[in-house]
């Protein structure tokens, strides 16, 4: 049966490990994979002949790390090409016509922007190469796969769609034991994003077992239209005292969950890490002869946009949704002038502002004459996506704005606009249909806009042809019959209702309006508003693009949804009728935001600048062996600059860190009191909020940055109050390799200092040589190595039995989210700190026994 007539009507089954196989059959730990590809291919071809022994339907090419990025690490950077293609040479041989073929591709080992350093572009151009090769190829699937954060999974869809056009893509995400990625997202959101972008399945693999994922393909099969897969590892890995990784979900164990997943929704079953050719065999025969469920979901063909964290589906319930409308310059002075000036807190204020008010979505329109607008489209949504987590409708008249908006929004955006006016809707479509948006379109034409609804509707009728010629389906499109000035033209504010009835039920689309545009030049504009609104949603009116905090307007909107028996209980009705918090202009919103806590004042008043500066620092006094560290003070959330400097944190607010820190400076504050009482506790807070499932990766890294910017700032403060003391001792400190975690490092490392140690900092995903070589260079004292993942923990175990090996007499200090104590006397560390206070008191106790041991050898 051929591939087409099979794939989402049958269950069909991968493969499992080759990381594992290839091991077994003497792969180096820490040696490349992927090249065995071309150095022993019969080796790979044997693992791959089991599986089909086995009876794996679909094998996946021994390419997973056959990037340039990752084979880089190997010198093999140039070698992509050449191990791509001999790895789908190798399956198919092995395959023999039994099986189909899916070349392998993983993540780059590197975070793209905002999580990391690595450009969106760069990340496109890497997964690049690889598809090129692929293309060359020709497997049957592309499988990206072990990917956990979704823009790197965008950048990896674009490219296979771009450069191996016409085969087949399979895009699965990796969640944790929550059920979400660790960046957050949700399997109703990768849906949503994965298959707009145009993957042709879409699923999970790694990192947890299958009994974790049956709930999870549940959820995805509610939002998919297309094929869901699934391959769990052996269960959850469990780290032995050895320091090595085990699996524990034996062949019969695993293969008895293939029946539930496919129930729940999996129409294509099989392993990853920890399974083998018995896994397999075992899985193939516990789903045999069992049908995929029907698709699509319920959600499937329901207008849906996304952050990356969430999903917003515009069913009946939640309608109508607003749209906030306040990032935009027209007719705004002093937004114009912030976003000429390339100064984003007042869209950050703005942003946090209207979804505080009840807005869940917010049009972003930074339309101001002679800047480089897509840079500021690009720059505005990033400022956003740090501050909310709602979807974004795009807004510009320039398609290259709105093309650097899709680049950096995570999600899946609306865009808006799109009519028929002379080249518009072939500008706009096509990028849509690429990065996977809906699009929003306005009932004009080559003519203008017209007067009548049986007009708007014909307009709207093309409109939705247009949009579906390009491959946008139906239900992602969204009309505007636009509202018109009441004031001029009264007589088509009748006829734009009219449109909405007849668009939303002759069409079968959403319909959104600009509500304020029928109150323009009139008088008492928040009732007339109002007023129109009620009319236009008793009319099937969807989405109101409007300002949400205008209380009157929010009221009707619940009021509504009360009436119309969406608001169940009146819930939300009754949560929100308590003491109103209106804000009715920016320069309000502002002084809103600086008196929570979420701006410094300065931006309120752009002209009252923080003084520059830094006031003399306080500290220590200059004692070589300083008295026991103190524990950091609670957050004074009284202190009203304390308070702002720990939501900046907490918030990861990059740009008011640094101004809020010089303020304290400029105020005469001791350097280290700012970093005791209110940034430590704050980085401490994230890092609880972390490990409770309330935070992701997202605000861990944002309040990562934010607090490098604000130590960057305050470290040669507190050195100037160093002058002339001398160091007691020096501290080598890593992230361990493979793990790019190093929040917690970084306080223990200020912490060190101020206390008179030496810190060499190595930084993250340190080689266990490098930590070796640096420590002997540097004589170090000790050595501090963190880790935050289970996955990288043993490579801690692995420096200590380095340091062993090579006859290097040095203690091992150890700290991280998931190391204890226990598991530091297991690998043979000195100890373990459980916060930075403790690794400070650690590294004293360390320093005291080094130098009493030196007394003793001496005499």
């Amino acid at each position: 049966m051929k591939l087409e007539d099979m794939l989402g009507r049958e269950v069909l089954v991968f493969d499992g490990a080759m990381g594992t196989m290839l091991q077994a059959q003497g792969l180096a730990p820490g040696a490349c994979p992927d090249v065995w590809n071309l150095e022993r291919p019969e080796d790979v071809i044997a693992v791959h002949r089991a599986y089909v022994e086995a009876g794996a339907q679909i094998l996946e090419t021994n390419t997973f790390g056959s990037t340039p990025i990752r084979l880089g690490h190997y010198g093999l950077q140039d070698r992509c090409r050449d191990i791509v293609v001999a790895g789908v040479r190798c399956a198919r041989e092995a395959a023999a016509g039994r099986a189909w073929v899916a070349g392998s591709m993983g993540p780059l080992g590197a975070l793209v922007e905002p999580l990391g350093e690595l450009p969106f572009d760069e990340a496109y151009a890497q997964f690049a190469v690889q598809a090129r090769a692929f293309a060359e190829a020709q497997p049957d699937f592309i499988i990206i796969e072990t990917i956990a954060d979704l823009n790197e999974l965008r950048a990896a869809v674009l490219a296979c769609r771009d450069h191996a056009p016409g085969i087949r893509i399979i895009a699965q995400i990796t969640l944790d034991p929550s059920g979400r990625a660790f960046t957050g997202t949700d399997p109703e959101t990768a849906a949503l994003v994965l298959q707009s972008l145009g993957a042709d399945v879409i699923g999970f693999n790694c990192s947890v077992g299958p009994d974790l994922l049956v709930e999870a393909v549940a959820r995805m099969a509610r939002v998919a239209r297309v094929p869901i897969s699934v391959q769990p590892n052996a269960g959850l890995p469990l780290l032995q005292p050895d320091g090595a990784t085990r699996f524990p979900m034996g062949p019969e164990e695993f293969a008895a969950y293939g029946p539930k997943l496919v129930e729940a929704g999996a129409a294509l079953v099989g392993g990853c890490c920890g399974t083998t050719p018995e896994h397999i065999r075992r899985l193939r025969a516990a789903v045999e002869g069992l049908k995929p469920p029907a698709r699509p979901g319920p959600l499937a063909h329901t207008l849906g946009l996304a952050s990356r964290t969430r999903s917003l589906f515009f069913v009946e319930q939640n309608l109508p949704v607003v749209i906030g409308e306040r990032i935009n310059p027209t007719g705004r002075k002093l937004l114009t002038r912030d976003i000429r000036e390339g100064a984003f807190q007042r869209v950050r204020a703005e942003a946090k502002q209207q979804v505080e008010a009840g807005a869940a979505v917010l049009d972003v329109n930074v339309g101001v004459p002679l800047i480089d607008e897509p840079a500021a489209m690009a720059r505005a949504v990033r400022v956003i996506q740090d501050a909310v987590d709602v979807p974004l409708c795009l807004d510009s008249p320039d398609p290259a704005a709105l093309e650097a908006g899709l680049k950096a929004c995570v999600g899946k955006p609306l865009l808006n606009s799109f009519s028929l006016e002379e080249g518009r809707a072939e500008a706009v479509l096509p990028l849509a249909r690429r990065y996977g948006a809906a699009v929003l379109g306005l009932t004009i034409d080559e003519k203008g806009i017209p007067a009548s609804a049986e007009q708007r509707l014909a307009i709207a009728r093309r409109l939705v042809a247009a949009a579906e010629a390009h491959g946008i389906p139906r239900h992602d499109v969204v009309i505007d019959p636009l509202a018109l000035t009441a004031g001029a033209q009264q007589a088509e504010a009748k006829e734009t209702l009219k449109a909405i009835r007849w668009i939303t039920d002759e069409l079968g689309v959403l319909a959104s309006l600009g509500v304020s545009n029928i109150s323009f030049g009139l008088p008492n504009r928040h009732f007339l508003n109002a007023v129109y609104l009620s009319m236009a949603v008793t009319e099937g009116l969807a989405m109101a693009i409007m300002n949400p905090l205008d209380e009157r307007m929010m009221d009707t909107v619940r009021a509504l949804r009360l009436f119309l028996n969406r608001d169940r209980n009146a819930a939300v009705y009754m949560q929100a009728v308590g003491p109103k918090r209106l804000v009715h202009t920016v320069e309000e919103a502002l002084k809103a935001a600086a008196k929570a806590g979420e701006i410094a004042p300065a931006a309120v008043t752009p002209s009252s600048g923080a003084a520059s500066g830094p006031a003399p620092a306080g500290g220590r006094d200059g004692a070589a062996t300083p008295a026991e560290p103190a524990t950091p003070a609670p957050a004074d959330l009284a202190d009203e600059l304390g308070r702002r400097l720990h939501d900046a944190i907490l918030e990861g607010d990059r740009e008011a860190i640094v101004p809020l820190v010089e303020q304290g400076l400029a105020e005469g504050r001791d350097p280290m009191d700012m970093l005791n009482r209110h940034l430590i506790p704050a980085i401490e807070e994230v890092g609880r909020l972390f490990g409770e499932g309330i935070y992701f990766l997202p605000q861990l890294m944002l309040s990562a940055q934010a607090m490098k910017k604000a130590f960057a700032r305050l470290k040669p403060e507190i050195q100037k109050a160093k002058v002339g003391q001398t160091e007691i001792g020096t501290v080598v400190l890593a992230t361990v390799q493979g793990d790019i975690h190093d929040i917690g490092k970084n306080i223990v490392a200020v912490l060190l200092e101020n206390y008179g140690f030496r810190v060499v900092d190595l930084g993250r995903d340190v080689k266990n040589e490098v930590v070796l070589e640096e420590a002997r260079k540097v004589g170090a004292d000790m050595v501090g190595l963190s880790a935050l993942m289970t996955t990288t923990m043993p490579q801690m175990k692995r420096v200590i039995e380095l340091f062993a090996r090579e006859g290097f007499d040095c203690p091992v200090i150890v700290g991280g989210a998931a190391t204890t104590k226990a598991f530091a006397e297991q690998i043979g560390a000195r100890g373990h700190g459980r916060d930075a206070q403790e690794a400070v008191a650690l590294a004293l106790e360390v320093l005291k026994e080094r130098r009493a041991g030196r007394k003793g050898d001496a005499g």
